[in-house]
Formats: structure tokens, sequence, C-alpha cells
């Protein structure tokens, strides 16, 4: 059975942390003049930052966050959307709204 709270849970918390790592990995190619390693450096700071922003600014466990991690360095925004056409309900049909329109009886 797949946790599909779960998984949105950690899909969410990528996110947020994914835009911090990328910023990081950005400064960080700025400093630096090679670029030899950057692979591993974008790595171990995705890791890096995805465990430990999941780890104090939510309820995750240790397991999840370390899959926090490791999304944030494949792409959160690409896995989320991704998934949301496929598991998840798209935003865009939650905020659809229908109106019914009701007619004024004159019987009370």
């Amino acid at each position: 059975m797949l946790l599909v709270n779960a998984l949105k849970n950690v899909l969410i918390v990528s996110l947020a942390s994914s835009i911090i790592s990328t910023s990081l990995i950005q400064r960080i190619k700025e400093e630096k003049c090679t670029t030899k390693y950057i692979c591993f450096y974008s790595f171990f700071i995705s890791i890096s930052v995805g465990i430990l922003f999941s780890l104090c600014f939510s309820d995750l466990n240790i397991v999840y966050s370390l899959w926090v991690g490791l999304i944030s360095f494949i792409g959160a925004d690409g896995v989320y959307k991704l998934f949301e056409d496929k598991i998840f309900m798209s935003n865009s049909s939650i905020n659809n709204v229908i109106n019914i329109d009701r007619e004024e009886s004159d019987e009370l």
C-alpha cells in the first residue's frame, strides 16, 4: 500500500529544501573557479540541507528526511510535477469552484 500522505509531505518539504540547497550550490559555483567536483558538492549539500531542514522544520522522521535530501538533489519540483498528475489531485482541479444557483421559493 502506498502511503500517499507521507509521500506528499516528503515532496513538499523537498521543494522547500531544494530551493535553499540550489541557492547555496549556486553561491558555491560563483565562488569556486573549478567545477570538477561540483556534482559531489551538490550531492553533499542537498543531502545535508534536506536532512537538517526536514528534521528542524517538519515532523518527518530520519528515514523520510533522507528521502527529502535525495529528492532535493534529484530535483523536487520535477518529481512533484511527475507525481501530481498520477497520484495527487492537481491544484487546478482543487481550485475549480462549481457555483450552484438556488431558486428562491415563496414557501416558508
